[in-house]
């Protein structure tokens, strides 16, 4: 079977028409939910029975103590207990050094670097007060120190131990005058280191040049507290492989590498960080990151290193997020590798990864995750972040009024009326003159009145009633899921959901049948 059409092959059912496949899970997966809610017993549950049975590799970090035993008895249920590999702290041991320099050599020193690198990172971000990871001073001069050491004592001893690292720079001259002394020379393992060097090389040699000049005219001129200050970072944080079994598991002979997850193995990292604390974070963390570089490479070996799917499975994540995961998460698609990441809430990881720009860090590391599914929460900021990434979507909203009225009005009126008046008007004329007949006159006389009266009354009853019935609906813009649904809607598994989990499985490009969408409801039983 290709690799294509490997891809392809079905893994989880999350509804009659919808499969999370192979081509899914290296798309990574982010499992997000609350104290309780579900996630370990729900989705991841099946996500972990589904790469068993699939017959992949993987590494399996721990936070919890009850991590180990979850995944004894998932090895057994699914048929691969003779694959698990359980690193304990004292048996199998992983010597980190040795097999760095045994993978590629001398030109393996720059990667023995960064490994120490993430040991310091590791141990920053595990302490109770983390410092400032973005201070990138003090990350620079600690990286030039190791660069100044590790080449010089793999010349002289063939080999890199975390004691030598300690030891050599433990041993370096407190000022320039010390630096010239006879006494200082005699006691100082640094000085026997070059001059062992120096019998390999010559003592004309470029490194024993370089190297010397960088200890002897640029650290040792530093301000001693600033100087002390490298120098402490550097070697409490790598001490802590003096000692112990931290010493035992990852300092002493290898008995067990990253490659034999390519041929099925499931290294489960039984290091419990709430029972070692940041010991136990420190150590996952640099086997998780060696076993990361390793799934990167292995496209460069042989055929029967490549075929196998693995997977990465962090359960509370937050302890074991690093710099280095979203360079991880970016380019191991291709090398057939499943991460799966579960943690509570978006401020853990902003807690963890502290420094600078955590919250831009976070987010580019979270970004990376194709599969989001999301439980039950009632952290405020991760229900809005889950909301925003489903959206905004035209949603069609009812409306709908019924109203019903009467009326009655009831008058009368009543008026009366009366109008009188008198006129009255007299008047004469006598006329004379000449030519007018004898005893002929003109006389008129005129007199009235009037008087009037009127009355009305009327009455008027009336009565209604009216009803009206509407409905319609408008279009708005709003979420597909309200930020509060995501603390209401969701199961949360045991006898007061029937056993039953629930959460919104998200997925970024995908078209569920179920839902015409990239998003869905999917339930688990526990």
């Amino acid at each position: 079977m290709s690799v294509l059409e490997k891809l392809d092959t079905p893994l989880l059912r999350l509804s009659p028409r919808d499969y999370f496949t192979l081509r899914d899970a290296v798309q990574g997966v982010l499992v997000i939910g609350g104290i309780g809610s579900g996630k370990t017993s729900g989705s991841g549950q099946a996500l972990a029975g589904a790469y068993l049975r699939a017959g992949m590799g993987g590494l399996v970090l721990c936070a919890k103590p009850e991590e180990a035993v979850l995944w004894r008895r998932y090895c057994e249920r699914h048929g691969r207990g003779g694959s698990l590999i359980e690193i304990d702290g004292q048996t199998p041991a992983f010597n980190f050094l040795a097999y760095e320099l045994a993978r590629q050599g001398v030109h393996g020193l720059n990667s023995v670097i960064e490994c120490l690198m993430r040991v310091l990172e590791a141990a920053r971000n595990a302490s109770p007060s983390p410092g400032r990871a973005g201070e990138r001073f003090w990350e620079d001069t600690t990286r030039q120190l190791l660069r100044n050491t590790i080449p010089i004592l793999y010349v002289a001893t063939n080999t890199v131990t975390i004691p030598d690292i300690v030891r050599f720079v433990r041993a370096a001259p407190a000022d320039v005058d010390q630096a010239k002394s006879a006494e200082w020379k005699a006691g100082s393992f640094m000085y026997q280191i070059f001059l062992r060097a120096a019998q390999v090389l010559g003592d004309e040699h470029e490194l024993i040049n370089r190297t010397a000049d960088y200890w002897h005219r640029e650290f040792v001129p530093l301000d001693p507290k600033t100087r002390s200050n490298i120098a402490i970072t550097l070697t409490t944080a790598l001490d802590r492989f003096n000692h112990g079994w931290l010493k035992t598991a990852f300092c002493s002979e290898t008995t067990v590498v990253p490659e034999l997850s390519f041929h099925g193995a499931i290294i489960l990292l039984n290091l419990p960080a709430l029972v070692l604390n940041e010991d136990g974070i420190i150590g996952q963390q640099l086997f998780k990151y060696m076993w990361q570089r390793t799934v990167l490479a292995r496209n460069a070996m042989a055929p029967a290193q490549q075929a196998r799917p693995v997977f990465l499975w962090a359960d509370e994540a937050q302890y074991f997020v690093n710099s280095y995961d979203a360079e991880f998460m970016s380019t191991c698609r291709g090398s057939l590798a499943c991460t799966v990441f579960l943690s509570q809430s978006l401020p853990t990881f902003y807690a963890t990864m502290g420094g600078e720009n955590a919250r831009d860090r976070v987010h580019h590391l979270l970004g990376n995750f194709a599969t989001r599914i999301w439980h039950s929460n009632g952290c405020a900021e991760t229900n809005r972040w889950a909301a925003d990434t489903l959206g905004q979507v035209v949603q069609r909203r009812g409306n709908f009024s019924e109203g019903e009225g009467s009326s009655f009005n009831y008058g009368m009126n009543m008026g009366e009326g009366s109008n009188q008046g008198t006129s009255s008007n007299s008047g004469g004329s006598v006329t004379s003159g000449r030519g007018m007949q004898p005893g002929s006159s003109s006389h008129s006389w005129g007199s009235g009145r009037s008087k009037g009266d009127s009355e009305n009354w009327g009455r008027n009853r009336g009565s209604g009633t009216s009803s009206n019935v509407s409905q319609g609906y408008s279009e708005q813009v709003g979420y597909m899921i309200e930020p509060g649904q995501f603390g209401r809607m969701l199961r949360t598994g045991g006898p007061g959901h029937g056993n039953l989990v629930s959460a919104v499985w998200y997925q970024a490009g995908r078209s569920f049948a179920a839902s015409s969408g990239n998003a869905l409801l999917a339930e688990f039983r526990q």
